[in-house]
């Protein structure tokens, strides 16, 4: 097991839920895939989105079918459509007998020195798509195992996202692209400077660092240059590009990706080690004043605990000039998508651009927010949250928290029998106020699963099931001491003033919707999120009135008292009309 390795923890798990001894590196990867570890599974993923002509798709099955049944590797792959595709544009000659010459000498000396010294006749004579400007980093990414992406951090960036983050280069531009890839950055930026020794990329890929010298060299082709195109760790390197000073760092930087704790050490800031943190750090670093960074990333970077160091750090050594919520735009990627740009400025506004409009807002907004949150919202937004956080109230802070039961095999423990087991929610089966009904069963002892949380949360006389992967505030009652998995989250609260019952009520209700959709916006409903939300404080009065109305929904289903429950919460937070038909409309 010296290629493939697994914690020790895993492995007990594996062992403890009767999953059979682990003897191979086979052995440990099917069973990885199986269990939706992406790190090691091996799916292709084919980017459509890269394509400029989607026809060439027929092109691109071609060679990997070529490749799988011929089993060629890829640095071979690679440098014979290379030569292909040199010898199409002119700038290498390519005879009958594969010999091979250029007429520029650093075209020479960079394909010398891939050093493949084997000829393949069909990818040399093969059509090579004329109408695309990276063919070759779209067959080089399709040809990249998922897991090889993930653990890299590594996908590859649709068109339309570089082509906006650069378009504002001037000619006498410097720019880098710190994780460059196959050149996409790069040649969209060389479409704006003229001067191709103005044009920076490093990445810690030979092969992507080979494509990007042959496609900058074509889009150059003109102009006898050698590429400034650097294979090495950007995060770690103090020689090549510490010296120079840059207009314009653009990238998409990896997400995720497996950093050393001795490049980690380079950046005490970070102290979550987050990858994309990494990158914005060093960037940061080596923009020269009035100079500007644009980056593509996770919209966790808003708002996650986690990332408040890298949002702490970019608020006190730049400016931001521009969110853009891009949405969900990478083939084999669940995250949405945002676009962060930078500068060495002293701005006070940020250009905040969504799907429905764009505004701006100030800076300082940021600086004051809890775990200085990116929250994207407008002034009267901002005017309004003031305004119901203004009121006097308490917060979730001293509540308890449990996970739902993680068991490890579902197929194995989850079964439509009712014998001898007892009936298991998931968050599918929690809907506003109550759980409803559901056809799993399980035998629950908890020394067989995965995780579990401690028995009496589970049992307890009275509990909030809520819908953890959405979007939405879902929160259940529950007094059966119901079981649930992991798709849902228990919550037992404790706060003065108020019931289990009217905590219910304030976390379904719209107020707590628009503000979870202002300030988080995730697609995780989270404890350290949930813990700022603000719940007045209540008279007897009026906890006696929200309850009566809570249990009349839970008996009836009537969607009135869910909206005289909202017409009460207005009320409590002194919201006038024109507020509350802002405040629904808004959500």
């Amino acid at each position: 097991m010296k290629d493939v390795n697994i914690s020790t923890a895993t492995k007990n798990n594996w062992e403890r839920l009767g999953m059979g001894d682990i003897e191979t590196d086979a052995e440990i990867i099917s069973r990885l895939s199986k269990r939706a570890n992406k790190q090691y599974s091996v799916k292709n993923i084919i980017p459509i989105e890269y394509f400029l002509n989607p026809k060439n798709y027929i092109i691109l099955e071609k060679i990997l079918k070529y490749t799988q049944d011929y089993n060629v590797d890829i640095k071979t792959l690679i440098f014979n459509l290379a030569l292909n595709y040199l010898s199409k544009c002119d700038l290498l000659v390519l005879s009958e007998t594969f010999h091979w010459s250029a007429n520029n000498f650093y075209l020479e000396k960079i394909l010398q020195d891939f050093d493949i010294h084997i000829y393949d006749e069909y990818l040399l004579n093969m059509d090579f798509p004329a109408d695309e400007v990276d063919f070759l980093g779209i067959v080089y990414q399709s040809l990249l195992l998922e897991g090889n992406k993930n653990k890299q951090g590594s996908y590859y960036t649709p068109r339309n996202i570089v082509k906006s983050l650069c378009k504002n280069l001037s000619k006498g531009s410097v720019f880098l692209d710190p994780c460059c890839g196959t050149g996409s950055f790069l040649l969209n930026g060389a479409s704006e400077i003229c001067r191709p020794e103005n044009i920076f990329g490093c990445d810690i890929d030979e092969v992507a660092c080979f494509i990007a010298k042959i496609n900058l060299i074509v889009k150059f082709k003109t102009v006898e240059f050698n590429p400034n195109i650097y294979n090495i760790d950007f995060l770690s390197d103090n020689k090549v590009l510490n010296e120079k000073n840059f207009d314009v760092i653009a990238t998409n930087p990896p997400w995720g990706a497996q950093i050393s704790k001795k490049v980690q050490c380079l950046f005490p800031e970070i102290k979550s080690g987050e990858s994309y943190s990494l990158f914005i750090t060093k960037a940061i670093r080596l923009m020269k004043q009035s100079g500007t960074c644009c980056f593509v990333l996770p919209e966790s970077i808003l708002n996650i605990k986690t990332h408040s160091d890298i949002r702490k750090y970019i608020l006190e050594n730049s400016s931001i000039s521009e969110i853009r919520l891009l949405g969900k735009v990478f083939s084999g990627v669940l995250s949405g998508v945002v676009l962060l740009k930078l500068e060495k400025s002293n701005r006070e506004d940020v250009l905040i651009s969504t799907f429905e409009n764009s505004y701006n807002i100030l800076q300082q907004n940021f600086k004051t927010n809890k775990h200085y949150n990116f929250a994207i919202y407008s002034q009267q937004d901002s005017a309004l949250l003031a305004k119901i956080y203004s009121v006097k109230h308490l917060t979730l802070e001293n509540s308890k928290w449990a996970l739902g039961i993680v068991t490890g095999n579902n197929n194995k423990h989850i079964t439509p029998s009712k014998d001898d087991t007892e009936v298991i929610y998931t968050g599918k089966d929690v809907l506003k106020y109550c759980l409803r009904p559901s056809q799993r069963y399980i035998h629950f002892n908890p020394e067989n699963f995965q995780q579990c949380a401690p028995t009496k949360m589970y049992r307890a006389p009275e509990k909030l099931v809520y819908k953890f992967i959405s979007k939405k505030l879902v929160f259940a009652y529950d007094n059966t001491g119901a079981l649930v998995l992991n798709s849902a989250n228990i919550l037992i609260p404790n706060i003065e003033t108020h019931s289990i019952k009217t905590v219910l009520a304030f976390l379904n209700s719209n107020v707590f919707q628009y503000i979870y959709n202002k300030k988080f916006s995730v697609l995780k409903v989270l404890k350290s999120n949930l813990v700022q939300m603000p719940f007045p404080l209540l008279s007897e009065e009026f906890r006696i009135s929200i309850e009566a109305l809570v249990d009349l929904y839970l008996s009836e289903q009537d969607n009135k008292y869910l909206n005289d429950i909202d017409l009460i919460i207005y009320k409590l937070f002194n919201l006038n009309v024109a507020e509350i038909e802002y405040l629904e409309n808004e959500i």
